[in-house]
């Protein structure tokens, strides 16, 4: 599609969605920029009491986004003093707001993520609804994800540091028989660590606060309730949707011989697709890496990067496999 077609089909419903009615005056299209003695135009300004809090600029479909376009986004927002700005082809999602550290005010990138992975980016577009923006919440948000962003930088440059460290205190207990292993599992665990922080970062809610001062959570926790014959087998409870599928299929393998029943790799579906949904290594058939996966018992890898509704229908093929039927609570 064109930019005009995109934003018709794709942008403008998306601003809808996050609250902000785009035939009041609170949309403002085709907004001026005076920027020294031309004037250039936002393609949609996002505003609170006739003040910009949002610019939104679109291209097509046919257009990849560039450096260039999130230049010309960050001048716009620097020239006016928006807050939050929005840059997307209907296929790319690139999400910036301002950030003051040290009195210094930048401009940063809050996330980036493609079509497919908006379900896992959920709360980045919330910090551009109305709501959150007008709550304060928007805020509090940001810097919940840029706090995990900054833990997962300091992770990655410091991973072969703490594989060090670790393979150190093992091996003085255990011996250096067991050094390379060690050091195998040190690095996987970060590389877990990191994929576990970046999920939570995006789909946890921050916690807010009530009218009389009380501390409220977010998000329900994620409840998967294993059945057969009517009774129930197993219940699964935890706090974010990638656990919660892990020690589901923890429970099978340990509990039900899951690998008896299934070929690994595991392929949902209809089995003809290319992604592995359970590996013997974090890779899918075709060889490109999981983007976010979990380990499981067997040393196995549970491929998590999916959508909730992805996320309930695979992992309902698998309790069927032995027999047991799944039903699904909480924050599902």
């Amino acid at each position: 599609m064109d930019e005009e077609n995109t934003k018709r089909k794709l942008i403008e419903p998306l601003i809808d969605l996050l609250g902000w009615d785009i035939l009041s005056s609170a949309v403002e299209l085709e907004y001026s920029v005076q920027m020294g003695s031309t004037t250039k135009r936002v393609d949609y300004a996002l505003k609170i009491d006739g003040t910009p809090v949002v610019f939104v600029e679109a291209k097509g479909c046919d257009t990849p986004l560039e450096q260039g376009h999130e230049e010309q986004l960050k001048s716009y927002m620097r020239q006016v003093g928006v807050d939050w700005g929005l840059l997307s082809n209907g296929r790319e999602f690139k999400i910036f707001r301002h950030h003051v550290s040290s009195n210094r005010v930048n401009l940063v990138s809050l996330s980036e993520f493609d079509i497919e992975d908006v379900p896992a980016n959920e709360h980045p577009l919330k910090a551009l609804s109305r709501e959150s923006i007008d709550s304060g919440e928007s805020r509090q948000i940001a810097e919940k994800i840029e706090a995990v962003q900054n833990a997962v930088k300091s992770l990655r440059e410091n991973k072969e540091e703490l594989a060090e460290d670790v393979t150190g205190v093992v091996s003085e207990v255990a011996g250096n028989a067991v050094s390379q292993q060690v050091e195998d599992e040190a690095k996987s665990f970060v590389d877990d660590l990191i994929a576990t922080l970046e999920e939570q970062a995006h789909r946890t809610e921050v916690t807010r606060k009530r009218s009389g001062g009380s501390e409220e959570a977010g998000d329900e926790e994620y409840v998967v309730r294993l059945t057969r014959n009517g009774g129930e087998v197993h219940r699964v409870v935890a706090d974010v949707q990638s656990e919660a599928m892990a020690a589901l299929v923890n429970y099978l393998i340990g509990e039900e011989d899951l690998l008896d029943e299934i070929e690994i790799p595991y392929v949902p579906g209809t089995g003809r697709g290319s992604r592995a949904l359970l590996n013997d290594k974090p890779e899918h058939l075709d060889g490109e890496k999981m983007k976010r996966k979990q380990r499981v018992s067997g040393g196995y890898y549970l491929f998590t990067h999916l959508g909730s509704d992805e996320k309930k229908r695979y992992i309902s093929e698998l309790p069927n496999k032995v027999g047991l039927e799944c039903e699904f609570s909480g924050g599902w």
